[in-house]
């Protein structure tokens, strides 16, 4: 080392020698020049002085800067040397592990042999950068991730001089393949020769005040390859529920086989498509076992081979189609996890209405499909079952508070009065959280309060907190996002103290909850959250004595009622044979359709936020309607303004779907209404909302009128051209 460095040093001094001949021959010639060109002019002697001076100035000063580099340069070849001498006991296993020490820039001082062949670098001090070695990664993202790692120590692991010695009599009783071979963490970098490493840093104190890091680099080409493949072969759990086939055939005149056969053969078709495993383990239900690479093109796809192809199966006079609903889960866990999953994505995917395939994975749940309006699923014994097990969890609890969404209207108030009458039945403490100042509660349960069962029956968000125990129970009605419940602090309290919280509602399920309700009953082809409670009335009403022939009181059914008339429109839509089955129970316990019908009757108020709705405009071939108000100043009487105007605007002939706009508050609330042919909460979704397939809402925060009507045509014009692509 000490030849080549003396080498070095002669072949780096002949170059300001050569200089300083240039320079001298360069000024000898000028000399000359301007002695011939100034003869008597300038004495000879002078010229010759001052040229020489100059001469001797620039030739020091470039002595100087050449002899500065090379002192630099040498210092640092000595530091290195010396470097490399210190760390030559740590690294004496590890010829073919290869390493660099970099500068706290990012800057390569120095390399092993290893690192020198897979970057094709003749020397061992490289003149590069970390990015430059390590395909663009620069030395702060190694430090980053490693951060990231080492943050519950404290920082970068140090190595100083005494970790070094220490280190070295570790690694001296270990053989050379257990040597770093901990690939847990670092950063994945692409080197020259096309291979993939895992680059670690450690930050290096070595005696002097500049930092530097050693850079590790393990080859982990065929472990990343290997994951891959299996990530890739992972098998993603799929159970499919065709939803309405076996109601369909009940009511058609179908053969139940026929048309079971036609639903095997296409699900048949799409499994040997995606090289899967189907399996039918129970009558109308699959479980469907593939990779996650068929999962991504199906993704790709939409799933539309499997969801079009089912619903091309129509039945009966009247072509309905046949529909399926799929969850599945792809979650990084294990088989029984993945199953159990996919299980809660097939019940999401239920609970948005069915037609849909729901895919869970480690980010969230994705939906596709649901272009099809929800077929009623339910039947007595279902209603039974869960009336009774509502009934027993009602029981075990040791006071029941129930409440519904904020704004309520007559479909909350009247769904949490039938829900209070199961906390009655059941003998147990019953509350009725409730906005005390909301017009629509005022004039439902001006009898009720009047009566002394209801006397005290409503109270506050605020009294709600002070009631809960242990045993509470909370059923929240008639609403499934707890951003839109009446008192979200109070449903925060109850999961901290009890965990018990129960949930009703028709509306799509929006997203997973971060809990386990003790029921989740959701079903968005009824009509309403008071047609699901009054049917769990029905059969807890069994009339065998005086107590449960007056469960339900006059006053009662009429509230109940009251939501039902409301979601259906005077029942004009979403009307089927269960929301008449409902409506008749509740006539037959003394509902009073003339003192429902004034409920909905407009005082001058109502009618002037109505009459603000001075634009519309109509879009898709005048078959959406849209109308906008910049409101009253009213709030809650200008929201229900909206959802009326909604409903008018459904009434034009040709419009199939209607939204109306009002600004309350800094913010642009929007209602939507279908006829049933357009999916209004799907283009809601897209602004934020939800709701039900022909009737759904949405709030922008913070927009304005006119930005919230682009908004809501970009998200119409999406939806239908997601239908063209379907179609097409």
């Amino acid at each position: 080392m000490q030849k080549h460095s003396n080498h070095q040093h002669r072949s780096d001094m002949g170059l300001p020698l050569l200089a300083a001949i240039i320079i001298g021959l360069f000024f000898f010639g000028a000399y000359l020049a301007v002695e011939r060109l100034s003869v008597g002019a300038l004495p000879s002697l002078g010229i010759a002085l001052t040229f020489l001076c100059t001469y001797l100035i620039i030739s020091a000063l470039i002595y100087l800067f050449f002899r500065l580099k090379e002192h630099k340069e040498r210092e640092e070849e000595i530091m290195f040397e010396s470097l490399n001498t210190k760390m030559h006991n740590m690294f004496k296993y590890m010829v073919h592990f290869p390493y660099a020490i970099v500068d706290e820039q990012g800057r390569v001082r120095a390399t092993n042999s290893a690192l020198q062949e897979l970057i094709g670098a003749n020397t061992p001090f490289y003149r590069g950068t970390v990015a430059d070695v390590c395909g663009g990664v620069t030395l702060q993202q190694i430090l980053s991730n490693a951060t990231k790692e080492e943050e519950s120590r404290g920082t970068v692991t140090q190595l100083t001089m005494e970790a070094i010695n220490a280190k070295a009599e570790e690694i001296s009783e270990k053989p050379p393949e257990h040597v770093l071979t901990d690939t847990a963490d670092g950063t994945v970098v692409n080197l020259r020769n096309g291979g993939r490493y895992m680059a670690k840093a450690y930050l290096m104190h070595l005696g002097d005040d500049r930092p530097s890091y050693l850079i590790t680099f393990t080859d982990v080409t065929e472990l990343l390859n290997l994951k891959e493949k299996t990530e890739r072969d992972m098998p993603a759990v799929a159970y499919i529920d065709v939803d309405n086939l076996e109601e369909l055939t009940q009511y058609t005149r179908v053969n139940y086989r026929d048309a079971s056969r036609k639903v095997d053969d296409i699900l048949i078709r799409f499994a040997a498509g995606l090289n899967g495993l189907l399996r039918e383990y129970e009558r109308d239900r699959y479980l469907l076992l593939f990779s996650q690479e068929k999962l991504r093109q199906c993704e790709e796809d939409k799933f539309s081979e499997l969801l079009d192809g089912i619903r091309g199966i129509r039945l009966g006079e009247y072509s309905i189609p046949v529909t399926v609903s799929v969850g599945i889960s792809l979650a990084d866990s294990t088989m029984a996890e993945r199953a159990k999953d996919a299980g809660t994505a097939l019940d999401m995917a239920l609970q948005r209405g069915g037609d849909q395939v729901a895919v869970r994975r480690k980010d969230g749940i994705r939906y596709y499909g649901g272009q099809t309006r929800p077929f009623q699923r339910r039947t007595k014994v279902q209603s039974r079952v869960v009336a009774n097990y509502l009934l027993s969890k009602i029981s075990e609890a040791d006071n029941l508070l129930i409440m519904g969404h904020k704004n309520p209207d007559f479909d909350s108030i009247g769904s949490c009065v039938g829900l209070a009458q199961l906390g009655l039945f059941a003998g147990v403490p019953t509350k009725i959280i409730m906005d005390l100042n909301n017009a629509n509660f005022k004039i439902a349960s001006e009898r009720l309060c009047a009566s002394r069962t209801y006397s005290d029956m409503f109270i506050s968000g605020h009294k709600g907190l002070d009631l809960i125990r242990p045993g509470t129970l909370l059923i929240i009605s008639d609403a499934n996002n707890f951003g839109i419940i009446e008192a979200p602090d109070v449903a925060a309290n109850v999961r901290q103290v009890s965990g018990k919280i129960a949930i009703i509602d028709h509306h799509r399920q929006t997203g997973e909850y971060d809990f386990e309700p003790v029921m989740n009953y959701i079903d968005p082809s009824a009509s309403s959250a008071a047609e699901l409670v009054t049917e769990m009335l029905e059969q807890t009403d069994t009339g065998t004595d005086a107590e449960n022939a007056k469960l339900v009181s006059d006053e009662v059914a009429s509230v109940i009622l009251s939501g039902i008339v409301l979601d259906t429109g005077n029942f004009t839509r979403n009307t089927g044979s269960r929301t008449l089955d409902a409506a008749r129970f509740l006539y037959g316990k003394g509902a009073n359709a003339e003192y429902v019908h004034s409920f909905f009757n407009e005082d001058y108020a109502d009618y002037v936020c109505e009459r603000s709705f001075s634009g519309c405009a109509l879009m898709q071939n005048d078959s959406v309607g849209m109308t906008w108000s910049h409101g009253t100043g009213r709030g809650a009487d200008d929201r229900v303004a909206a959802a009326k105007e909604a409903d008018k605007l459904l009434n034009v002939k040709g419009v199939r779907a209607s939204f109306a706009l009002v600004e309350i508050d800094g913010a642009i609330h929007i209602s939507g209404r279908s006829d049933g042919s357009i999916n209004v909460q799907l283009i809601l979704e897209r602004l934020g909302g939800g709701g039900r397939f022909d009737s759904a809402g949405a709030a922008m925060q913070g927009s304005t009128l006119d930005a919230a009507k682009d908004a809501l045509r970009g998200a119409v014009a999406a939806y239908f051209k997601d239908l063209e692509e379907k179609n097409s």
